[in-house]
């Protein structure tokens, strides 16, 4: 017997409505800050964490909070979620 997981509950507490190529998904929007080697390199990493049954493809489009990114990294994780890596277009 395998177990399945359900991520409805945990998008509809914590998500948020983004464009993905046109196309209304709910997700997790994350644009942390970071730093390293001392503080010498620094700056964001804008990342958006979705359901792998949306499909998604390098290049296309999201659009959160009137700023419009790229989708540059796809990193399915193997629990049914999927990490998207953005870059502002």
């Amino acid at each position: 017997m395998s177990f399945v997981e359900s991520f409805d509950p945990f998008f509809a507490d914590f998500g948020v409505s983004a464009t993905l190529a046109g196309n209304t998904v709910t997700g997790i929007f994350d644009d942390a800050y970071g730093e390293s080697f001392g503080g010498m390199v620094a700056g964001s990493g804008p990342m958006f964490r979705l359901p792998s049954s949306i499909a998604v493809t390098s290049g296309d489009a999201l659009v959160h909070a009137s700023t419009t990114y790229t989708v540059v990294g796809i990193e399915p994780d193997g629990t049914g979620l999927t990490l998207l890596r953005l870059q502002k277009a």
